[in-house]
């Protein structure tokens, strides 16, 4: 009974500072203790290079990034409403912990993007897009179709994966 007692102290203990001293970039000591125990992954440690997949949705959402934190990495995206529905887009982003700069810059028909550019969360496991992006991103999607809000799950990490994810008329997202 002392140990769930300790546990849920500990808990509320955590939930009282959402960072370090008020820095938006510390990771608390709580965060700190959870990374070292293998708990919660290393925000500064994620790679967002592999193969994306909305498992839970049609089954042909994608999404994949080849490159490295370093040197930034190529996206592409495809999220599939049905047979005429669907968003398409190749682009670039960035890793800053659990923040991926995204920007989209080309669409599926090969069209420049302009003003599509969003943060989304990647816990290392996960990719979520906000759900309200900028009017650009409405460009990457035919009628009745969005990129808000999509989920995608890393179904496979690593440049091969992410290089073999296909699209729809984006034959390989991420090659180019």
């Amino acid at each position: 009974m002392r140990h769930a007692a300790a546990l849920v102290c500990l808990l509320l203990a955590g939930c009282s500072e959402t960072r370090a001293g008020g820095d938006e970039t510390a990771v608390t000591p709580l965060d700190a203790a959870a990374i070292d125990a293998g708990v919660i992954a290393d925000p500064d440690a994620l790679d967002l290079a592999g193969g994306f997949a909305d498992t839970g949705g049609t089954g042909s959402d994608a999404f994949c990034a080849s490159g490295d934190r370093a040197r930034g990495y190529s996206v592409g995206v495809l999220v599939s409403f049905g047979a005429d529905a669907r968003c398409e887009a190749q682009g670039r982003a960035a890793l800053d912990g659990e923040q991926a700069r995204i920007s989209l810059t080309r669409n599926g028909k090969g069209d420049s993007l302009n003003g599509c550019s969003f943060t989304a969360r990647f816990d290392g496991d996960a990719l979520a897009l906000p759900g309200s992006l900028p009017r650009g991103c409405a460009d990457a999607c035919s009628d009745r179709a969005s990129l808000a809000g999509a989920t995608f799950t890393l179904v496979e990490p690593g440049e091969g994966a992410a290089l073999a994810t296909g699209g729809h008329v984006i034959k390989r997202l991420c090659a180019g």
